[in-house]
């Protein structure tokens, strides 16, 4: 019985002092612990809801143990300062914390020598090639001449943009011209046969009768008509006798019914 209990005794002690131990770290290293028994149903590390938590734990393996499992953990802390593992960890199964941890971990700012980074070694660099200036400055001239191009190019488009384009010369222009023409007897066969044309097809849009005659017979029918009679004679009479000294106001009077 005495042995019995000096068992029990011995294994408890074993347990606890499992159970309770202090560890240091420095400041962003990582620690492993191996082999940490924690008695109960399996515990994972509670996951953190911002950047705020003070330690960082990460389980590395899980192995079952009489009571409990083993764990494998890696640490390292953000915050200097002396934390509690239990304030980290909970059981799977009922999310509750695992409050009777003794375990502490403590962070120090103090680095071992071997832990710091070495210096990088400086590395030589070769001096760039002369001659930079007059690269920027040819780069320069082109850069300017491509400009000057352009803003050429584009106040020339911007002008033919802006050009008026001169309207077709009316029915009217066309006939003042000719008349002017037949009347000091300049007229060449080609205008002659343009004059016929244009008078011709002004009085066919307005008499539609005239649109089945031939040219002889429509201008026959047009002597008569008390509009496009003084025209029509007025050219025949030019033909053979040109009137050099007629005025304008007398060409516009024989064109009225070709204004618009």
């Amino acid at each position: 019985m005495i042995r019995l209990l000096l068992f029990i005794l011995l294994s408890l002690h074993a347990h606890g002092s499992k159970l309770s131990f202090e560890r240091s770290s420095p400041l962003g290293l990582p620690t492993t612990i191996t082999d940490y028994y924690i008695p109960g149903s399996k515990v994972e590390v509670i996951p953190r809801k911002n950047s705020d938590s003070s330690l960082v734990i990460r389980i590395l393996q899980t192995k079952p143990a009489a009571d409990g499992f083993r764990y494998d953990l890696e640490v390292y802390g953000l915050d200097p300062g002396t934390h509690k593992l239990s304030d980290f960890l909970r059981y799977v199964d009922t999310k509750s914390l695992i409050s009777h941890l003794p375990a502490t971990f403590q962070i120090t700012t103090q680095h071992p020598l071997e832990t710091l980074p070495k210096p990088s070694e400086l590395e030589t660099v070769p001096p760039e090639k002369l001659g930079g200036y007059k690269k920027l400055v040819i780069a320069l001239g082109i850069l300017w001449l491509v400009i000057l191009l352009l803003i050429i190019f584009y106040r020339k488009k911007q002008i033919a943009d802006f050009t008026a384009v001169a309207p077709p010369p009316t029915l009217h222009e066309k006939l003042h011209v000719l008349v002017t023409n037949a009347s000091r007897g300049n007229l060449t066969d080609h205008e002659r046969a343009n004059l016929e044309r244009l008078v011709l097809g002004h009085w066919k849009e307005k008499i539609p009768a005239l649109e089945k005659l031939p040219p002889a017979r429509a201008l026959v029918q047009l002597r008569a008509h008390p509009e496009a009679s003084p025209l029509i004679l007025k050219l025949e009479e030019w033909l053979h006798a040109p009137k050099t000294t007629l005025s304008q106001n007398d060409i516009s009077t024989l064109l009225i019914p070709f204004r618009k």
